[in-house]
C-alpha cells in the first residue's frame, strides 16, 4: 500500500482507496468528495478489471483533489453525516445494548438484517439513500436535538413505514412517541393522540 505523504508519486486508484479507509468513509461519501459519477466508476478505479494496473493515474481533477485533502486536512468535509458505528452506538445509548443487535440497526436504516452486520464488521457498503439517513441524523444532532429526540424521532417514522407495509418494525415494543412526550412534553404535546 502507498504512503499517503508520497509527494513524488502520480496518484492512483491505491491512494484514493487508502484516503478511504483512512477517514473510514463510505463509498457514496467518497463519490461525493471527489465528483465521481458512481460507486461502480469509482469501485473500477480502485479496482480495476483483472490485468489492468491499480496503478494507473486518477483523472488529474480527482489527483488534485485527493492532494489538496491530503496535504490540508482540515478542508475534508467529514462532519457532515455520522458514521455507520457511531449511529450504531447513539442507537445503542438510547434503546439499550440488548434491544440494538447488528440486525437491528440494518432494519432501522431501512434495509436488510444483514446489512447491519455487514456495516460494521467492514465487508459491505451503505447505499447512497443510508447516506442521506445518516447525514440528516447528524443535522438534526447539530442544530441542538439530543440523542434520544433524534432517535425516538427516527423510531418512529421507522414503525409508520413498516406499518405501513403491513410489516412488523424493528424495536416495535418501544413506543417513541409515547418516549417523545415524556421527555420532551411542550415539544411535542401536539403528537398525543
Amino acid at each position: 500500500m502507498p504512503q499517503i505523504n508520497n509527494k513524488n508519486k502520480p496518484r492512483t486508484g491505491a491512494y484514493l482507496n487508502l484516503f478511504k479507509q483512512k477517514y473510514g468513509l463510505t463509498v457514496s461519501k467518497m463519490c461525493a468528495l471527489f465528483g465521481i459519477s458512481t460507486q461502480a466508476k469509482f469501485n473500477s478505479i480502485v479496482r480495476p478489471p483483472e490485468g489492468n494496473s491499480s496503478d494507473e493515474p486518477l483523472d488529474p481533477t480527482v489527483a488534485l483533489i485527493l492532494r489538496l485533502y491530503e496535504t490540508h486536512e482540515s478542508l475534508v468535509p467529514l462532519n457532515n453525516e455520522l458514521s455507520l458505528e457511531d449511529t450504531y452506538k447513539m442507537f445503542q445509548r438510547v434503546f439499550g445494548k440488548t434491544k440494538v443487535s447488528e440486525s437491528t440497526f440494518g432494519q432501522l436504516l431501512g434495509r436488510s438484517a444483514g446489512s447491519g452486520y455487514r456495516w460494521l464488521n467492514g465487508s459491505g457498503n451503505a447505499t447512497p439513500q443510508v447516506g442521506i439517513v445518516l447525514e440528516r441524523l447528524h443535522h438534526m444532532l447539530a442544530s441542538g436535538m439530543e440523542e434520544p429526540e433524534v432517535c425516538y424521532l427516527w423510531l418512529d417514522i421507522v414503525h409508520q413505514e413498516y406499518r405501513a407495509r403491513n410489516q412488523v418494525p424493528p424495536l416495535n415494543d418501544i413506543d417513541a412517541v409515547k418516549l417523545l412526550i415524556q421527555k420532551y412534553p411542550l415539544k411535542y404535546k401536539h403528537m398525543a393522540s
